[in-house]
């Protein structure tokens, strides 16, 4: 009897609840003018309405409610601080432009800013002209789906992120289109979290910046042109799948930069046209297969402080140097993969070379010592070079080597 009365009371509060919740209308010729006085009126679970139109103002939100843009209605902070404040839990923020937060060197102002909550969902909306556009700080359960982010602060000192997560669990991130910021995604602390569908181009410094987040997914993004890349770094027990690494070029950009990573899975990503496609520096226990180099400068440079990783079934397609290190032996296994200057022949017809192929070319291992060797590319002199080492191999590490590279590019 007890439980059945029970079963009722929670019943009857539940569709109390459902009744009770209001949609609050803001606009011209709506009960609110302003966005903050029906936030100031609405309740748990209220839904506050906002119509299209220019709405400056700058507000908390310190109640689980929906705030909904119609039409993309737009919030304009004016430069004066950060324009939406969550702290509650179980907040939705979606439909707006939101553009014009504050900007400073010394603190950081955001367009969406949302801190020590849970539940936040931040979907749809179009961030410009903000120092940070989304940041979450000490958050967990959260979602940051479908909103177009890009900035047109080219001040490096106040520039900020495009989504920014310091100390944060379970976060969602996803289908996301950024554009220029200083890093397009950069996480801090951040663990078993996932970001992917994400496009991100021609950021100032990072499309991706990753530190001290371990057990995160990355995959099914695209970043293209970004000044130095994707930087990983201080992470272990990472995935990184179906990502596409491109255009990445200078003197100290990568399409992937792994930085001192233990125990991380990177597979069926692709590394276009990058001066680097992947800088190894640090790596431990890295499995690396099923992966792309096309057209890169470097496919792999290899720092000789990774040890124990193994690089198999990838495809290593006109690149310039298929790989170079600075170093010797170092535990790392490169088997079957397939290497488009291997000449090598397969008189058993089973896809395989007969012979060991090493991939290191002496020009190459010249030039990780002292790049201004790179201006006899292509010379006679680097071609007599080459040739000698193939016939009396003496210089390069005899431990860099391919014992059953195939002869047919693998499905990536």
């Amino acid at each position: 009897m007890y439980k059945t009365r029970l079963f009722v009371l929670l019943l009857i509060s539940g569709m109390t609840s459902m009744v009770m919740a209001a949609t609050l209308k803001v606009g011209k010729g709506q009960a609110y003018a302003t966005i903050a006085s029906a936030l100031s009126k609405a309740r748990a679970g209220d839904v506050v309405l906002v119509t299209k139109g220019i709405y400056k103002e700058r507000f908390v939100i310190r109640k689980p409610i929906v705030l909904r843009g119609e039409g993309a209605p737009v919030v304009d902070g004016e430069q004066k601080g950060t324009v939406i404040d969550v702290r509650s839990d179980h907040v939705v923020v979606e439909g707006f432009q939101i553009i014009n937060s504050a900007r400073s060197s010394l603190r950081d102002y955001c367009g969406i800013h949302v801190e020590d909550v849970s539940h936040v969902v931040i979907r749809g909306n179009k961030m410009r002209s903000n120092q940070f556009s989304i940041m979450f700080q000490n958050c967990r359960d959260s979602k940051v789906v479908g909103n177009d982010v890009e900035s047109d602060i080219y001040e490096m000192q106040v520039m900020g992120n495009a989504v920014h997560c310091w100390k944060c669990e379970r976060m969602y991130i996803y289908d996301n289109r950024v554009g220029h910021n200083r890093d397009g995604i950069y996480l801090e602390f951040v663990y078993n979290s996932d970001i992917g569908h994400n496009f991100v181009a021609a950021c100032e410094r990072y499309g991706l910046h990753f530190m001290f987040s371990h057990y995160n997914k990355y995959h099914d993004n695209h970043f293209v042109g970004s000044k130095a890349g994707v930087a990983v770094m201080y992470t272990h027990d990472v995935e990184m799948y179906n990502n596409i690494f491109e255009q990445s070029r200078g003197g100290a950009s990568y399409g992937l930069l792994l930085k001192e990573i233990q125990r991380g899975y990177i597979h069926n990503n692709q590394f276009r046209d990058n001066t680097v496609g992947i800088l190894m520096d640090g790596g431990v226990e890295l499995n690396l297969q099923h992966n792309l180099f096309h057209k890169n400068g470097w496919g792999m440079r290899v720092v000789a402080s990774s040890t124990n990783d193994t690089i198999t079934h990838n495809n290593f397609i006109g690149n310039t140097f298929d790989v170079s290190t600075n170093g010797s032996f170092n535990g790392n296994v490169f088997d079957n993969n397939y290497w488009d200057k291997n000449s090598g022949y397969d008189l058993d017809k089973d896809g395989i070379a007969d012979a060991p192929y090493h991939m290191l070319s002496l020009f190459s291992m010249l030039a990780e010592k002292n790049q201004t060797l790179l201006l006899f590319f292509r010379s006679f002199l680097m071609t007599l070079m080459e040739q000698s080492e193939k016939l009396l191999p003496s210089i390069t590490p005899d431990n860099y080597v391919d014992n059953e590279p195939s002869l047919k590019p693998f499905n990536v």
